[in-house]
């Protein structure tokens, strides 16, 4: 018998109306009046919500859902006791294994089906989300096919390999990296921070462009408008070097100036999933980069897979240890690792440095011995609650200041790009809110040209809206700058070239003195600082701390919990997915 929603609302905490209502439909096309049913498919809802691409029915079994324990002394009720707790929400545990197994074959829902649901390997999928994983498995798999060189091509790759990279009496990674491509039709680049990872994509692909017989048309694209952004400036400063080591200018000037949003580079119309490339009408290219692919998620993937004309080959770049995408997926973490090619050596740390013992300890959930890195690191500092409003102060005389007070444009930019607040949350005294207006607090007692909650001259802002027209996305940062005649702008700075625009035209525009650590990924500072909220922990995870620590270059300050610190590096979570055993040609 289906659960009521009267008793969803009485018994379940947390249970969003999405998930009821998707039950509700789906339930009813299958016809089914089976509560089990109706469970696992709000827990199916729920994961997709949370990042998974489905729900394997043997994590869940025994697993109890949607209950809390209130402890009503909290809220002074005087009916309870003092030491009284009452458990007002009960939840729903589900049943052993083979019991939810049952349930589910009982319905018509096989790959042979075609129900919106599918049950296949014992995980319970949407079935557009199971069409997207075997859609990007089978693109994977058959672009790992071998691409023989000709006797002459083989030539041509050790010339232009001697001449990229010099000799090595260790393992050059980057080298050996830009050597597997060429039997390649897909390449997976990937590193952590430092490892070179545009530099030897840009050597990748002028070798790539090197062995072929005919030019190639190449193309770069990012998840979004700032990374692909970062991207353009990487390879256009590893082209300048490439003209200082000699290489043919040709082959140089064969890689793109500029780079495209995947939305962009795919057509995708506005506020709708149709796009202009798609199977049937591919992308006119030979070559493609992707940059930052640990952003993006399945849907966009398959998406993108389908409009690569079969000869094009793909190069994809990213560190598989940071954060997955907002939405469903974790295709670089999926990804097996005989698939990629690794850059194991970092040239922005010698390895005794504290930001890279930190990073590497957050990755291997090594909570007690990290913690204890943070105060034995002359690159690390630990911020304790007694020093905080002290350091934060020092931190606006030191950055911010300097940033508002700055003579020029680029002299503000710079001192942007030198330091920025993390924080894991919005909402709350210590999440991105709070901490931006506390520090135009602190700020507008030094200077008068700062007023809270207001536009003003050497304010740092973020755009938090797509404006395709303007040439602005989600994500990107700026400054407003008055000019001669005291108007205000909001200018960005794009390939070392400034773009000015009138407040007046972007509405969506937040303060940006702290920003959320995912707005971060694919940006580097040379001083990070993360300031961890207790009740931000259940946000909190390994993959989310390495993507803070990392963004890091120089200084990484960091306020935390010890006891919340723990939790979160020992929290590895993976994202159910069965695109990994699909690739291992395994389930």
């Amino acid at each position: 018998m289906m659960v009521s929603k009267e008793q969803l609302h009485n018994n379940y905490t947390g249970l969003e109306a999405v998930d009821v209502f998707l039950a509700k439909g789906l339930c009813e096309s299958l016809n089914s009046q089976n509560d089990v049913m109706q469970h696992l498919i709000m827990a199916l809802s729920k994961a997709l919500r949370s990042g998974h691409t489905c729900l394997p029915l043997a994590d869940i079994a025994g697993q109890t859902y949607w209950s809390s324990l209130v402890d009503l002394r909290v809220d002074s009720r005087p009916d309870v006791g003092p030491d009284e707790v009452i458990d007002e929400k009960i939840g729903y545990t589900f049943g052993a294994f083979e019991e939810l197994v049952n349930c589910v074959q009982d319905h018509p829902i096989t790959p042979s089906h075609t129900a919106p649901l599918v049950f296949e390997y014992e995980r319970l999928y949407l079935r557009r989300y199971w069409h997207y994983e075997q859609q990007v498995a089978k693109q994977l798999l058959n672009r790992m096919r071998k691409c023989e060189l000709t006797p002459q091509q083989e030539v041509i790759a050790d010339e232009v390999l001697s001449q990229l990279f010099a000799k090595q009496a260790q393992v050059d990674w980057q080298a050996q990296a830009v050597k597997d491509a060429f039997g390649r039709q897909l390449s997976v680049v990937s590193g952590g921070p430092g490892t070179g990872k545009t530099y030897t994509v840009a050597r990748l692909l002028v070798a790539l462009q090197a062995v072929s017989d005919t030019p190639l048309t190449i193309a770069m694209a990012a998840p979004t408008g700032k990374a692909k952004q970062r991207l353009v400036e990487s390879i256009n400063a590893a082209k300048a070097q490439l003209l200082n080591q000699g290489i043919n200018k040709t082959l140089i000037n064969s890689l793109p100036d500029t780079a495209h949003t995947l939305h962009g580079l795919l057509g995708v119309r506005p506020n709708t999933h149709v796009t202009k490339h798609h199977q049937d009408n591919t992308l006119p290219i030979d070559l493609l980069l992707v940059d930052e692919v640990s952003m993006v998620d399945l849907p966009m993937m398959a998406r993108l897979l389908a409009a690569l004309p079969s000869h094009c080959k793909l190069v994809l770049v990213g560190d598989a240890q940071q954060l997955p995408s907002v939405a469903a997926g974790s295709i670089l973490a999926d990804i097996p690792p005989s698939f990629i090619s690794y850059l194991h050596k970092s040239h922005r740390f010698d390895g005794q440095g504290g930001i890279s013992l930190l990073a590497t300890q957050v990755m291997h959930n090594q909570a007690q011995e990290s913690f204890e890195v943070l105060a034995d690191h002359k690159d690390l500092h630990l911020i304790t609650d007694e020093h905080f409003e002290l350091w934060l102060a020092q931190m606006c005389d030191e950055y911010f200041m300097p940033m508002l007070k700055a003579p020029s444009l680029d002299e503000a930019f710079e001192c942007l790009n030198q330091f920025r607040i993390l924080a894991a949350t919005r909402q709350g005294d210590l999440g991105v809110e709070g901490l931006n207006e506390h520090v135009e607090r602190l700020l507008s007692r030094r200077l008068s040209q700062v007023r809270l909650g207001q536009n003003y001259h050497g304010k740092p802002v973020m755009v938090t809206k797509n404006h395709h027209g303007l040439g602005l996305f989600n994500g990107d940062v700026g400054i407003m700058w008055a000019q001669e005649d005291g108007q205000l702008n909001a200018c960005f700075l794009q390939s070392q070239i400034v773009r000015k625009v009138n407040v007046g035209l972007l509405q969506d525009l937040e303060t940006v003195y702290a920003m959320t650590i995912h707005k971060t990924q694919g940006s580097e500072f040379a001083h990070v600082a993360l300031i961890v909220a207790p009740q931000a922990q259940r946000l909190l995870s390994s993959a989310l701390l390495y993507t803070a620590i990392t963004r890091a270059k120089v200084t990484c300050s960091i306020k935390v919990d010890q006891s919340v610190w723990n939790k979160a590096v020992n929290n590895k979570t993976r994202r159910w997915s069965g695109l990994r055993g699909l690739l291992n040609g395994h389930v």
